[in-house]
């Protein structure tokens, strides 16, 4: 999954907008923190919802780390790269936040 595939969402009025809406804030926050941190990889919606199936989301990074870039443990650890990460992610959500209020 070194690549980012999009495919437009059709907007709908349904119970699951809101749920829908907050995937994809909680990806590009996701892909923003990697590609801020000079990872090479990003995640499309398949990925993001597989690993959603994982409860935390700092043991989500670490499984994806280890599962399809475990060269990088070679010289990181993985619960340091994934709370990297993790704090990348949360500064672009409040960030947005902050651009929405």
């Amino acid at each position: 999954m070194d690549q980012l595939h999009t495919t437009p969402h059709a907007a709908t009025h349904d119970g699951n907008t809101n749920t829908r809406l907050d995937r994809d804030m909680q990806l590009n926050a996701f892909n923003a923190a990697f590609a801020e941190l000079g990872l090479r990889f990003r995640w499309d919606m398949n990925m993001f919802e597989w690993l959603c199936g994982i409860e935390c989301e700092r043991t989500r990074v670490c499984r994806y780390i280890e599962e399809y870039h475990a060269h990088l443990l070679s010289a990181y650890d993985p619960g340091f790269l994934s709370q990297l990460i993790f704090d990348k992610k949360n500064d672009y959500l409040r960030a947005m936040q902050v651009g929405m209020n």
